[in-house]
């Protein structure tokens, strides 16, 4: 049998794949959900802490650190469902998971050093949370890259 250059063996478009749209088992499309269910949370809660924490900084202390633990509570299981994602998707997906993960790393590593380095000659200093940005988009664009790779 001859395979399209375009398609990964079970007749999914390498994009599709990479992107996560189409060519997966029902078990890794209820993971995928769950993956969205709760980074869904943890960023709401996030968000809601950190205007909740900026807007009332008169609150006890004791509120403000329950308050600023619920996205680390919230966290766990978000990590908890990625890493199930991981051990039940098949091969092809490992390997673009662990792939882009890797070129994340390394992207957000390098955006992080660099960035250090341009504020001690003058770029305004950014909050750490920024970090998540090079992270998150190494990863993307990684993951894109090493589908189309693998094809």
């Amino acid at each position: 049998m001859k395979v399209s250059n375009s398609a990964r063996p079970d007749g999914v478009p390498w994009w599709q794949a990479a992107l996560m749209i189409r060519g997966q088992t029902e078990a890794d499309q209820r993971n995928l959900r769950l993956i969205w269910i709760w980074t869904c949370a943890w960023s709401g809660s996030f968000a809601a802490a950190l205007t909740m924490l900026r807007f009332n900084p008169q609150l006890p202390a004791a509120a403000a650190w329950l308050l600023a633990a619920i996205p680390l509570v919230l966290g766990v299981p978000t990590v908890r469902v990625y890493l199930r994602f991981l051990r039940e998707a098949d091969e092809f997906m490992r390997k673009v998971q662990l792939e882009g993960i890797a070129i994340g790393y390394a992207v957000g590593s390098l955006a992080c050093i660099v960035y250090f380095l341009l504020e001690r000659i003058g770029a305004p200093a950014l909050p750490m949370v920024v970090a998540l940005v090079p992270f998150s988009l190494g990863w993307a664009v990684g993951s894109f890259v090493v589908a189309r790779r693998y094809r």
